[in-house]
């Protein structure tokens, strides 16, 4: 017999284990990013940064200012503006997540000439199966694209190219953009995400999309199974600097 004493959702009896390790492997990644952006601008000594994603490594950053730079913090993004060193920033590292010029320009105001913008978000992408046990290609692009839909909302993020657009709208110039796609195997904690996210949609998959109580079984089934990998997620990072 296993004692399985994974945690679960009350509501719906789904295991929330891997939704909890998804998203620290996510700001992991984040974090790995943003880090890896801030050689390409080549942050150094003396350079004044502020955070607004809440998931950059501030201990590395600090030693790249070094004791002459500053390095502020923002928890609230809509806080942003009230930053005292509005218009004289180096570096600002920002969420992608602004889909209007009016939300995004806010950052951007905080750099000063020359200075650089650093965005980095998840992107929504279509699944994409790179090995499967017989017949569960099928069924696992189906469902997953099922549950992007009823998942997707007006706030989900905007396309990199309208990033970019809203950046060179802004002034800026020197648009790089980076894509990171990460994989999960089954058993893994991005296929678990996935479960747990089907056993939370189940009414609208079987109501809605059609699915049959079987087909749900063999999808929860597949992703159990460490033969299985999937593309997971791209996260894009994107630095744009500001022009004279």
């Amino acid at each position: 017999m296993t004692d399985d004493t994974r945690p679960t959702d009350p509501a719906s009896g789904a295991d929330v284990t891997g939704d909890q390790q998804w998203r620290t492997a996510a700001r992991r990644t984040l974090t790995r990013l943003l880090t890896d952006e801030l050689g390409r601008v080549q942050v150094s000594a003396g350079q004044q940064v502020v955070d607004i994603t809440g998931v950059a490594d501030i201990a590395q950053l600090t030693r790249l200012v070094g004791p002459s730079g500053r390095v502020d913090v923002v928890e609230n993004p809509e806080q942003a503006h009230l930053l005292a060193g509005a218009g004289g920033y180096d570096v600002v590292l920002a969420d992608r997540q602004p889909d209007h010029i009016d939300t995004l320009a806010p950052m951007a105001n905080l750099l000063r000439s020359g200075g650089w913008l650093i965005l980095a978000g998840t992107v929504v992408a279509p699944p994409v199966v790179y090995t499967s046990v017989p017949g569960g290609t099928s069924v696992i692009d189906r469902v997953i694209r099922a549950i992007h839909t009823f998942l997707s909302s007006p706030a989900a993020p905007p396309s990199v190219d309208d990033t970019i657009g809203l950046l060179i709208a802004l002034g800026m110039d020197h648009v790089c953009t980076t894509t990171h796609t990460e994989t999960s195997r089954g058993g893994g904690p991005g296929c678990t995400l996935y479960r747990h996210i089907a056993h939370h949609l189940n009414d609208q998959l079987t109501d809605v999309a059609g699915f049959t109580t079987a087909e749900l079984s063999q999808f929860d089934r597949i992703l159990e199974d460490p033969a299985v990998v999937l593309r997971l997620s791209n996260t894009v990072t994107l630095h744009a600097q500001m022009g004279p």
